[in-house]
């Protein structure tokens, strides 16, 4: 009995006295493939059609580039996709995080391009310590209209390196993060470990899906001047406008207190 192999075509001899009497399968010796007989003879089963050709590998969901055919959906492009953690990954979903955030009108430009300002070099600074892009970028607009200049930090010892290289006017700081479960606790004892007079005039802002907005017990306990939900990121400008403003007038009152007494002493 001769079988052919419908998968790599090789020719298989089969003894007749071996052979059942009724169907069954044989594997192919060259490809391994399983091969059914139908009846004695060699008549083998049709191979049951491949999802895409051995030579092709699948399509993969790749972001167009190029010009825009109005649509914002991804392309479907065969044999090249994108390896999570990557940087093409990482700007995509920062992409599509603007996309998200835009629709929602938390972000006022589509294309993620930051506009130009004549006067940032006078602007405030400020540190975003936030792994997830769509919180990071929502954080960082309600930033920027409120006249800061925004550096990011994604982990937790790009932002102790950062706050050990700049002085920043205030800081929002993520419980959870990537290299470390409790990464902003740790953020946060770095910073009240600073001088005195270098925290006293750092905002400190610990945002977190685990407290609720304007928590001031917790904020005492973690050693921060607020705590924002992150279900309240919509409305992050405008508490942080005035939780910053009672705070600027507390400090205000505390630093005349304190010239006053240095003035007693001299």
């Amino acid at each position: 009995m001769q079988i052919g192999c419908p998968s790599c075509k090789k020719s298989i001899l089969l003894d007749d006295g071996k052979a059942p009497a009724g169907p069954f399968k044989i594997k192919c010796p060259g490809c391994g493939y399983l091969i059914a007989v139908s009846a004695p003879g060699g008549n083998a089963a049709p191979p049951a059609p491949a999802a895409f050709p051995a030579s092709t590998p699948p399509p993969v969901l790749q972001r167009a580039d190029g010009p825009s055919s109005g649509s914002d959906r991804a392309a479907v492009v065969p044999g090249a996709g994108l390896v999570p953690g990557s940087p093409e990954w990482e700007q995509l979903k920062r992409e599509v995080a603007h996309q998200v955030l835009w629709h929602l009108g938390i972000v006022k430009t589509r294309n993620g391009e930051d506009e130009e300002d004549e006067d940032e070099e006078g602007r405030k600074l400020a540190l975003v310590c936030e792994d997830e892009p769509i919180f990071q970028l929502a954080i960082s607009e309600a930033l920027a209209g409120l006249r800061y200049r925004v550096d990011k930090a994604a982990d937790k010892m790009a932002a102790l390196d950062m706050l050990s290289k700049k002085a920043y006017d205030l800081v929002t700081v993520d419980n959870r993060l990537p290299d470390d479960p409790e990464g902003g606790t740790h953020i946060l004892q770095a910073i009240n470990g600073m001088p005195p007079d270098q925290r006293r005039k750092m905002f400190v802002a610990f945002i977190t899906a685990d407290l609720s907005t304007m928590d001031t017990q917790s904020a005492f306990v973690l050693g921060a001047n607020l705590t924002v939900g992150k279900k309240d990121i919509r409305r992050l400008d405008k508490i942080l406008h005035q939780a910053i403003k009672e705070h600027d007038k507390i400090y205000n009152i505390f630093r005349a207190v304190h010239e006053e007494l240095q003035g007693q002493e001299r």
